[in-house]
């Protein structure tokens, strides 16, 4: 098969040089004007961004800013009590009941422990309770039972309605699991009030449902704000939360001592006419 034959490039003369140039230099011209403005809108338009971009970034960090000064402030407290901040176990979110049930029966194998250490803000979960220095860990217990009581009981039954499914009549009252919860909650949530009473129901309502101090809450019991006044305030608050202790039963029972031989009442010797023993009884009162 003959190879194409490769032909030279026409050449141009002197003449069509001549006559073609300033057609050619004029649309040359012309895309080069193109061009530029072209890449002058395009860098206009780059500039305008990045100017959206940096006020964005500029307000992002700006309340990263503010978020981090007021976690801060919160977890120190406000010099009433210790800080805020406490480090305790919680469960691994990381693995599930059933790998902990697989692991227990040695079925499988993992490094992930059960349960890890982590911080918690106190002042998030008790309020104002976390700024006082003389609760026990009882108190803070039955607190922060108290405020979980509180939350579940105010979580509405607002859902979505699903009209594609069939609606069946199933002949009978219908509840669903939230709806259960939601309901204990509020029995549980009632029955501690109403134990508590309405005065120290009102001062744990402020002061770990509300976040008040206890200096707010001496001014509002008419103690004024004083340090007795506040001492007074942190008593009751303190007495409502053993009340509480005792009504979810934290309290761990006591150990009961076992009965000895030796701790029955002590005997008196019966003695004869002469003076001799002749048998035991009961000391007599």
């Amino acid at each position: 098969m003959p190879k194409p034959r490769t032909g030279k490039p026409a050449q141009i003369t002197f003449e069509q040089a001549i006559a073609e140039l300033p057609d050619a230099e004029a649309k040359l011209r012309a895309e080069s004007t193109e061009y530029a403005r072209a890449y002058e809108q395009c860098i206009t338009e780059l500039h305008r961004l990045h100017g959206i971009m940096a006020r964005e970034r500029a307000r992002h960090l700006q309340t990263k800013v503010r978020v981090d000064q007021l976690r801060a402030v919160i977890d120190r407290g406000d010099g009433e009590g210790r800080p805020a901040v406490v480090y305790r176990s919680i469960p691994n979110p990381y693995i599930t009941q059933g790998l902990i049930d697989a692991v227990a029966s040695d079925e499988v194998e993992t490094k992930h422990e059960a349960s890890q250490m982590a911080a918690m803000n106190l002042t998030l979960l008790v309020g104002g309770l976390a700024r006082v220095r003389n609760k026990t860990e009882l108190q803070t217990a039955a607190a922060i039972r108290y405020s979980n009581l509180h939350d579940r009981s105010q979580i509405g039954g607002a859902r979505a309605v699903d009209y594609s499914k069939e609606r069946v009549d199933t002949s009978g009252p219908k509840q669903d699991a939230l709806s259960a919860s939601q309901d204990d909650a509020r029995a549980e949530l009632a029955g501690a009030r109403k134990v508590l009473g309405v005065h120290h129901a009102s001062i744990v309502d402020a002061v770990v449902i509300g976040g008040e101090s206890i200096r707010t809450v001496a001014k509002r019991l008419g103690n004024g704000q004083s340090g007795s006044g506040r001492r007074k305030a942190e008593a009751a608050l303190l007495d409502a939360l053993d009340v509480l202790v005792d009504y979810f039963a934290m309290q761990p029972n006591a150990q009961v001592r076992q009965r000895r031989w030796s701790d029955g009442s002590r005997a008196r010797i019966l003695r004869d006419l002469d003076g001799l023993p002749l048998a035991y009884g009961p000391e007599e009162a």
